[in-house]
């Protein structure tokens, strides 16, 4: 019985650790900014909206020893007034084990638009679903940020 316990310890150890990974990328900050580059969450109609954002791909011993893959993702930026989506930013990369990027990405707000909340989704997925099928899968829980748009 002895000799059995470090094949079970092992093995709950390893158990936990892919439990813990289950989404191998973490969006670790969403920062929106003005055209300066001011951090901000206060916005006038007509301005361009900066929405920075850092993803990091975190690993642990066992996956450095055992060698993780790298990970093309494409990292969504959308922009909601209420339930109507009004912009969207992308872009598309790799990301290696232990790595972090950062991504920023203006959409503007037009005159017309109206006041109030907005809220800016950073989702961060393997691709298109269109183009992954039934092999698509989001590789971070997705973030999100409000700001204010005035008059």
């Amino acid at each position: 019985m002895k000799k059995g316990l470090p094949i079970v310890v092992t093995a709950v150890f390893l158990a936990a650790i892919v439990l813990a990974q289950t989404k191998p990328i973490q969006i670790t900050s969403v920062v929106t900014k003005n055209y300066d580059g001011n951090p901000t969450t206060t916005f006038r109609k007509g301005e361009i909206i900066i929405v920075e954002t850092t993803i990091t791909y975190t690993t642990d011993y066992y996956y450095y020893a055992y060698g993780a893959p790298s990970y093309s993702y494409l990292e969504l930026i959308t922009m909601w007034y209420k339930s109507t989506m009004m912009g969207l930013t992308l872009t598309r990369d790799t990301i290696t084990p232990g790595a972090s990027k950062t991504f920023g990405g203006g959409i503007p707000t037009r005159p017309g638009d109206p006041t109030g909340t907005y809220t800016f989704k950073v989702m961060v997925w393997n691709g298109f679903p269109s183009e992954k099928g039934a092999a698509w899968a989001s590789l971070a829980d997705p973030q999100t940020v409000t700001v204010t748009v005035n008059p």
